[in-house]
């Protein structure tokens, strides 16, 4: 096999890897940020996000801290809310 029929060979081979990764990853938009990332096809339902925008909306709980994940909990007195008050 000489070098041209090689070569040849090598540029069908990564045009055939872009065509596979292209049918197999397609590119969507973030519907937050508007950048374009990656997603592969068998993902049910397809993400409308990108990991960026994903790990900025995530609650920041830290285990070890707290036995709740949110910030501050407020107990009320008297009943189940809207159920009124009971004499």
């Amino acid at each position: 096999m000489d070098a041209k029929s090689l070569e040849l060979l090598r540029q069908l081979k990564t045009s055939l890897t872009a065509e596979r990764r292209d049918r197999e990853w397609p590119e969507t938009t973030c519907r937050f940020c508007k950048s374009h990332f990656r997603y592969h096809h068998s993902w049910k339902p397809v993400p409308i996000m990108c990991k960026g925008c994903r790990i900025e909306r995530k609650t920041p709980y830290k285990p070890g801290e707290g036995d709740t994940l949110y910030l501050e909990t407020q107990v009320f007195h008297g009943g189940a809310p809207g159920g009124g008050r009971r004499k």
